[in-house]
């Protein structure tokens, strides 16, 4: 069936899934600010930069009032005063040495 034919047929499409949407990672464990994802995390030349729920942010740079303290290959750290929050990129793998 073609999309023209069923366009005015309410919630035909509504349930499909965008296939050009990022992929949504789950907030970290211990975020002080529920909903923050993890996008990404891109190498500029030497920068690395974190995308976070869509915006770039470098080492030093802030997002919704915290600062990007740290950026490494599989997580980033905010910090907001005295509290620390940890970003995964990928919250739910293990690394473990290669045979073990």
């Amino acid at each position: 069936m073609c999309r023209d034919c069923v366009a005015d047929i309410p919630g035909v499409w509504a349930d499909l899934p965008d296939p050009t949407a990022l992929p949504v990672a789950p907030a970290a464990k211990d975020s002080a600010s529920p909903g923050i994802s993890l996008t990404a995390i891109k190498r500029r030349g030497s920068q690395r930069l974190a995308v976070i729920d869509g915006q770039e942010v470098a080492v030093g740079g802030r997002y919704q009032g915290a600062r990007v303290v740290r950026i490494t290959e599989s997580e980033v750290v905010l910090r907001r005063g005295t509290d620390v929050t940890v970003l995964e990129l990928y919250p739910h793998v293990e690394k473990r040495p290669r045979g073990k």
